[in-house]
């Protein structure tokens, strides 16, 4: 069974990443550049990440005691699941597509709860996936808010009554990775519920998909040494754990100002992004997040990803893969104004030539 993710294309504009449109800081590439030329990759970096733990444990105002970091978000969810062990794992879709693999490797059986398409968005009904979990014996739900690949975020308080009304029987494990750039304050540092584990990343805040840092946390101190122990050792390299020390233990307040900024810009471009595409007629679904999700139903997306490839250099993300969605689904990110007017031009005249 193959894994299916965007990126891995060199010279085209990549829509099908959902990184950053301003890319990386510039603070955080002196960082890297900083700890080159000390070569501390000569060396082995602290196997209990002290310092590292301390300064992203500052960043977030929480304790390092409730925290556990990792070679991205995709260690971090991979690693609950190993350590919990759940008897049934059941993921709220569309979502992440690796859990499948998991699940096989450890023959763990898998359920998918389905959000259903409205009008122009999607909708959970938390009831109904209560409903289905008060059947299962040691479930661990998987939701992943802000939602990839649908762009929907989800009310605090839906959140606090699954995680609520499951205390005691299920854990839950959220996966906010995209909450930095859409404004969604999430679940890092609520120490009043002890049944969840809440995974972030640095990776698509800052831009920098290629250092793999990301974290998980949760209020339960004996679920977070655990999974520490199950974590491999020095499992962040030397590069990436001098950069991201650095950048967050001196400039936190400038780097929280610049994922300001970047939510504003995402908004902005999000918002012509939509109007322009729906205006050529796509369907274009709601979305609070720096990516949006489209349907053309004149054309499948494997047609759709290759014409644009082979003639604008433009890479957009197939999003059939992602359960509950179909063959007429494409993910896009926001990019730079410049980057979506190429986007917005390419797929108008794909509508011109159907």
């Amino acid at each position: 069974m193959k894994r299916f993710h965007g990126g891995g294309v060199s010279g085209v504009v990549d829509f099908s990443v959902n990184t950053n449109p301003l890319g990386p800081p510039s603070l955080v590439e002196e960082a890297v550049a900083w700890c080159i030329r000390r070569r501390v990759y000569t060396f082995y970096p602290d196997s209990n990440y002290e310092e590292l733990r301390q300064a992203v444990s500052s960043f977030y105002g929480v304790s390092r005691e409730n925290i556990v970091v990792c070679n991205g978000a995709s260690e971090a969810l991979s690693l609950t699941v190993m350590v919990l062990r759940p008897k049934t794992l059941v993921v709220v879709q569309p979502s992440y597509g690796d859990y499948d693999l998991l699940c096989r490797a450890l023959r763990i059986k898998c359920i998918d709860f389905y959000m259903s398409e409205v009008g122009e968005g999607f909708r959970f009904n938390v009831e109904v996936l209560l409903d289905m979990v008060k059947k299962l014996k040691e479930p661990l739900i998987v939701l992943t808010n802000p939602n990839n690949p649908t762009g929907l975020v989800l009310e605090p308080r839906v959140v606090e009554q699954l995680i609520t009304d499951v205390s005691g029987k299920a854990w839950i494990l959220l996966d906010e990775v995209y909450s930095e750039l859409s404004g969604y304050k999430g679940f890092m540092g609520r120490s009043e519920f002890e049944n969840i584990v809440v995974v972030r990343s640095f990776t698509k805040t800052l831009s920098i998909p290629g250092l793999r840092i990301g974290l998980l946390y949760s209020p339960n101190k004996g679920m977070v040494r655990r999974i520490d122990m199950a974590r491999p050792t020095w499992n962040i390299s030397s590069i990436a754990e001098c950069t991201l020390r650095r950048v967050l233990s001196r400039y936190a307040e400038e780097l929280w100002k610049f994922i300001e900024y970047s939510r504003s810009y995402i908004v902005e471009e999000r918002i012509f992004l939509t109007s322009r595409l729906r205006s050529l007629g796509y369907k274009v679904y709601d979305s609070k997040t720096n990516f949006i999700l489209l349907r053309h139903d004149w054309i499948d997306t494997i047609s759709l990803r290759d014409a644009l490839l082979n003639k604008y250099k433009v890479l957009v993300r197939p999003a059939h893969t992602f359960k509950g969605l179909t063959r007429y689904h494409t993910r896009v990110s926001v990019r730079r104004r410049k980057d979506n007017e190429l986007l917005v031009n390419a797929l108008g005249e794909l509508v011109k030539s159907s």
